[in-house]
């Protein structure tokens, strides 16, 4: 039995990590696209703040928010507030427009996702490879 458990249980934990890092990216593009909603429907703009320190972010006039726990960031393009910081956004607009931005983030495991807001549609996609 110990053997057993022995073998399975790293093999879950690495499961469980993995699926958290999924996650955690597939809250941060639908934070995303939440901003683009809002901005649409409520023709004003809605900013995602982003703190690449510290790797959390939220959504403007709201409490939506997260953390990117076990991600490394990478290559960003945002607005930046601080540069220094690494604080910025991606800013959405009512008529469908956004700032842009992209934003690499790698796993624990060493793979790379990609997520990428287009300038002129203002579209969220999101890519791993």
């Amino acid at each position: 039995m110990a053997l057993i458990l022995g073998l399975t249980l790293p093999a879950l934990t690495r499961s469980y990590q993995q699926e958290q890092d999924r996650a955690a990216l597939r809250q941060l593009a639908g934070a995303c696209r939440l901003a683009r909603s809002q901005a649409a429907t409520q023709r004003q703009r809605v900013r995602l703040f982003l703190d690449l320190r510290t790797g959390s972010y939220r959504l403007e006039r709201s409490s939506r928010g997260g953390e990117l726990t076990g991600m490394r960031l990478g290559e960003a393009h945002l607005v930046w507030l601080d540069n220094e910081k690494r604080r910025g956004y991606i800013a959405f607009y009512g008529d469908g427009s956004s700032s842009g931005g992209l934003l690499t983030l790698q796993d624990r495991r060493g793979r790379r996702h990609v997520l990428e807001v287009e300038i002129i549609t203002g579209k969220v996609s999101f890519r791993s490879g």
